[in-house]
């Protein structure tokens, strides 16, 4: 059994030789990863294919041209955190573009990312490490976060709350960014990809940001757009995101989204036994691996028997994709990363 063939058996529930896993980390760990390993610093898939992983997540390449300024939408002005060390940058607080619009006319007349500044076509190079793994376009859907990244977060739920027709404007833009980008590259690689990642960072530790009727109004008809979209292209859309967002799960279900990640098992409402038990007949959940606490607190035996006791759960029945809750940073230890891909490879059925 291949790991494409891993990963689309577990998304269908369907029995599997192992739990097949994903890896996200930050550049400055994947350095440190590959040093350890004695992979050179661009051996991307060298790394991937050592820790046994199964997914490849692909995106479009942002394409600069002379004399104009491209950019697209961030998630790092959003989190607004500083690093006060060298090589520890990779978010960062700005001043929000629209922050201080005040009225819809100004929202449509911003100059917003452009689907033509994209690049589609996957890398030939890469075509033949991907053929037998689970291809996934990654942060393809992202709406509510990028809109905190032009609008500030403050302001964007001031809107939803008080001036509904600034976010409806704000998402809008957006999402329909988010569409045409997403056709694009599915059209350019047809037959290679497998699922569209159209997730959001919706809810924090505690729980949804907003009620269920505002996530209702304003942000699941674009996702039902995106799922629409997938269903088209004969790929399997898959919701991932931050904090506790169970209170969304039969929402997904109902609009046939079958995969939810990165479940982060720290949040309220994510006690991994439980979701599975809910809803595990119904969605592939995706994370897990706690990597707020554990991986970063705990040492290598102990991140082992962590990893030990979700694959323990999540393997019944099938319908689970292990990997962080978060993609691991600086401060993660590198022994503990191994332990992680160590414990699902000695975790094999076969």
């Amino acid at each position: 059994m291949n790991s494409k063939e891993r990963v689309l058996r577990s998304i269908r529930h369907q029995d599997v030789d192992r739990v097949p896993c994903f890896y996200l980390g930050t550049g400055a760990v994947n350095t440190a990863l590959a040093a350890r390993l004695g992979i050179p610093p661009n051996g991307a898939e060298s790394l991937l294919q050592r820790l046994g992983v199964d997914v490849r997540f692909v995106s479009p390449r942002l394409v600069q041209a002379p004399g104009e300024s491209r950019y697209g939408f961030t998630c790092g002005n959003v989190h607004a955190a500083l690093y006060d060390k060298p090589g520890k940058s990779d978010l960062a607080a700005e001043k929000f573009p629209l922050e201080e619009a005040t009225t819809v006319d100004q929202i449509h007349a911003w100059r917003w990312p452009n689907p033509d500044w994209f690049d589609y076509r996957l890398p030939s190079e890469l075509l033949p490490a991907h053929q037998d793994r689970a291809v996934v376009a990654y942060d393809m859907g992202i709406v509510f976060l990028y809109a905190m990244g032009v609008r500030g977060m403050v302001q964007i739920m001031l809107d939803m709350a008080g001036e509904p027709d600034m976010a409806h404007a704000v998402f809008a833009h957006i999402a329909d960014f988010n569409l045409e980008r997403t056709r694009r590259f599915l059209d350019a690689n047809r037959g290679i990809i497998d699922a569209v990642g159209i997730g959001d960072d919706v809810a924090g530790q505690s729980g949804l940001f907003f009620s269920l009727d505002m996530w209702r109004e304003f942000l699941k008809p674009h996702v039902q757009r995106m799922v629409d979209l997938c269903r088209e292209f004969s790929v399997i859309p898959y919701f991932h995101g931050c904090g506790g967002f169970r209170d969304l799960f039969p929402d997904f279900i109902a609009m046939g989204v079958p995969c939810v990640g990165r479940l982060q098992t720290e949040a309220r409402g994510n006690d991994f036994k439980e979701v599975k038990s809910l809803f595990g007949r119904d969605l592939c959940l995706w994370g897990g691996i706690d990597g707020q606490h554990v991986v970063i607190e705990q040492n290598p035996e102990h991140v082992r028997a962590h990893v030990r006791e979700l694959l323990a759960v999540g393997s019944v029945g099938s319908g689970y994709i292990a990997g962080p809750t978060h993609s691991f940073t600086e401060d993660t230890p590198i022994d503990n990363v191994l332990a992680v891909y160590d414990a699902l490879a000695c975790e094999s059925k076969g």
